[in-house]
């Protein structure tokens, strides 16, 4: 059984990097101090992973899945936030679910997964759009964002046994607290792209996931984006000196 984060930021992105204090280094000595296998980098928009990062993963003994995280055009309003696996630069000329069709078709060998699959319509896929494009998922994410009486996961997991896909815990980090509260161990044969999409395909994962207070989320949420916001007017006035 193998630790896996799949949703990963890291200062490396180039739409949040400012607010996170950690880079992809950072990330992979704190993740093999906490046992982790696997990690993908899923920075927003932009595919930013280089072999180098790959590379010292690989010394770590951890297998580093490059990623991004598109933010794809709805009809009307929003943007569908949607996790490729095992892609690379050309991913971002996806801007749409119907470009990401195509671009699966002609690349069998990505692994995609729906995340916080049911939180608005600015940032989610939505549940009517998740069934309706339901082919084009390979698992369905269980967000960390969840509280005993708030819980945004419950149509998404639902549908997820409906239709047979794993439904799978990530951390979805901007900061490091709660990386090894919310994650999946995957019970694959070896530390190998294709052995641990063939396992969670299988459904061969355990999910690991923590409830978190209600208003400790809120605050939690307010703080983040508070802090993003003063770095934001800090790295303006330097630019500007």
């Amino acid at each position: 059984m193998y630790k896996s984060s799949l949703h990963i930021h890291t200062k490396e992105d180039l739409k949040e990097g400012y607010f996170i204090d950690y880079d992809i280094y950072d990330l992979i000595d704190y993740a093999e101090e906490k046992g982790f296998s696997i990690l993908a980098l899923t920075c927003h928009k932009k595919f930013v992973c280089r072999p180098e990062y790959v590379e010292y993963a690989k010394e770590k003994n951890i297998l580093l899945i490059p990623g991004v995280e598109l933010g794809l055009k709805k009809k009307f309003f929003g943007r569908s936030d949607i996790l490729v696996l095992n892609c690379d630069t050309s991913i971002e000329k996806v801007k749409n679910l119907n470009d990401l069709r195509k671009y699966k078709k002609n690349h069998p060998e990505i692994f995609v997964i729906c995340p916080h699959a049911d939180f608005g319509p600015v940032y989610s896929v939505g549940i009517k759009s998740l069934v309706e494009n339901i082919d084009l998922f390979d698992a369905i994410e269980n967000s960390w964002f969840y509280s005993p009486g708030f819980n945004r996961n419950k149509k998404a997991e639902a549908v997820a046994k409906k239709f047979n896909l794993p439904f799978i815990a990530t951390s979805d980090i901007h900061t490091l607290d709660f990386f090894d509260k919310d994650y999946a161990e995957i019970d694959c044969e070896e530390l190998s792209l294709a052995a641990v999409f063939k396992a969670i395909r299988e459904n061969k994962v355990m999910n690991h996931t923590q409830a978190k207070f209600f208003w400790w989320l809120i605050i939690f949420m307010i703080l983040q984006y508070l802090k993003k916001g003063w770095r934001f007017l800090w790295r303006m006035r330097t630019n500007t000196d």
